[in-house]
């Protein structure tokens, strides 16, 4: 596909609105040279110290253009597996080079489950290399915070409805090479729960009351061919893809 049909194919997709939760959020600013995190709709995304912030916008924006193509083509709720056919279609469109992903790949059964720690093992089983700490932050963050924290709020509102949760994870690293290869973990999760519990994925769940499913493959960010169409998918999320995004208080 040349680069103007890749431009064009995004201008035409179709995109979700953003349907805010009616929240604040005191942002953090990510800083050169630190590693951060950011909830992104209903995902949440890890960066290294040494992702630049334009690396951090192009991975951002690809991640919520694709949650948000699904979501105009399907439900994100009731028609999971179509969801995820979109949602990777689109990422692949923007540069990710992914393959192998299979949403049931992996069920979680255990007496006892507590979501974010299952989905935080099935990312580390898809990590052949050093495995970051940055995404174990942003969850313990996570886990700190009030149920009705606006972090919270922002997350939950995309990431779940009703009794069934739909969200992914993803821990992002540049290679040691001299092309900065943009390495990209990212795992998909789907849950159903007996019923709905606010910080659902730091309840303590029993087997009986929660189904977990998921998978995580590692990708490459193809960042030649982003830059390509950054601006197509700039004007396609329009000025509100900004406000879906939290940066997230880290401690190390």
């Amino acid at each position: 596909m040349s680069n103007n049909m890749s431009i064009e194919a995004i201008r035409q997709l179709a995109v979700a609105p953003l349907d805010m939760p009616d929240v604040e959020i005191e942002r953090t600013k990510s800083v050169a040279g630190a590693p951060s995190a950011a909830i992104n709709a209903g995902s949440i995304v890890g960066f290294s110290a040494d992702i630049s912030e334009q690396e951090q916008e192009d991975v951002l924006y690809s991640l919520q253009l694709a949650q948000r193509a699904a979501s105009a083509a399907t439900s994100r709720y009731t028609a999971v597996q179509d969801w995820y056919k979109e949602y990777v279609r689109v990422l692949e469109m923007t540069g990710w080079v992914m393959t192998g992903f299979n949403l049931n790949a992996q069920k979680v059964d255990q007496s006892e489950i507590e979501v974010a720690k299952a989905a935080l093992e099935i990312l580390a089983a898809a990590v052949t290399g050093p495995q970051s700490v940055v995404l174990l932050a942003a969850i313990t963050a996570m886990k700190s915070m009030a149920k009705d924290d606006g972090f919270i709020t922002l997350f939950e509102h995309f990431g779940a409805q009703g009794r069934v949760g739909n969200f992914q994870m993803s821990d992002v690293q540049k290679a040691p090479d001299e092309a900065g290869t943009l390495f990209i973990v990212t795992g998909a999760f789907q849950i159903e729960m007996a019923e709905r519990q606010e910080k659902f994925l730091f309840f303590k769940w029993h087997r009986k009351g929660v189904s977990v499913w998921g998978d995580a493959v590692r990708s490459t960010f193809n960042r030649t061919h982003y830059a390509t169409i950054r601006e197509a998918v700039r004007e396609r999320l329009g000025k509100e893809g900004r406000k879906a995004i939290a940066g997230l208080p880290l401690q190390f």
